[in-house]
């Protein structure tokens, strides 16, 4: 009898382990679609064995017949149900209860952490504060101020450092450098 526990124990760990990961694969798949009949025929078949149910009575799932395949599963249910003592039937309540409440906390804790990361959007989506934008005008104001910068009274050294800074070419007469920098 404790060996038919731990077995029920075990099939309701699997239970909640497929499910929590036919959930991770919904929120993976972004056209919804949900697991596939091969995937879903196996995991049946995982699931059955664990339990010690041969895989083999319950025929071909498909999305076709599915009142036909709940109806199946509902009376296999029944049956390993009233298989099960009082003791067993605990046992695999409690197990189903501890697996929702993992299950559910997961949820909760995975949609803790979208809300945090669409918070981070929504931060960084803020616009700048009117401070930023008068940073933004002083230094328009400062390259107004070097248009107006008179360069005939600076040395080729002085021109020549300007451009090297602006990225320009550096050769030629200072009156070359003076039309170069004015037409930058």
């Amino acid at each position: 009898e404790q060996h038919r526990l731990e077995e029920v124990a075990a099939a309701a760990r699997e239970a909640v382990r497929l499910a929590e990961a036919e959930a991770a694969l919904m929120e993976d798949d972004e056209d919804g679609d949900i697991i596939d009949d091969d995937d879903w025929e196996a995991s049946v078949r995982l699931a059955n064995e664990l339990v010690g149910m041969p895989s083999s009575g319950l025929g071909n799932f498909s999305q076709d017949d599915d009142d036909d395949d709940d109806d199946d599963m509902d009376d296999l249910l029944q049956m390993e149900l009233s298989e099960l003592s009082p003791e067993e039937e605990d046992a695999l309540g409690k197990a189903a209860r501890e697996a929702v409440r993992k299950y559910e906390e997961e949820m909760r804790l995975a949609q803790k952490e979208k809300d945090l990361i669409r918070s981070s959007w929504d931060e960084e989506m803020v616009v700048a504060p009117v401070e930023d934008l008068d940073d933004v005008d002083d230094q328009e104001d400062d390259s107004a101020q070097e248009e107006d910068v008179d360069y005939s009274n600076m040395t080729v050294a002085e021109l020549k450092e300007i451009l090297r800074s602006k990225g320009l070419k550096v050769s030629g007469k200072k009156s070359e450098l003076i039309e170069r920098l004015n037409s930058s």
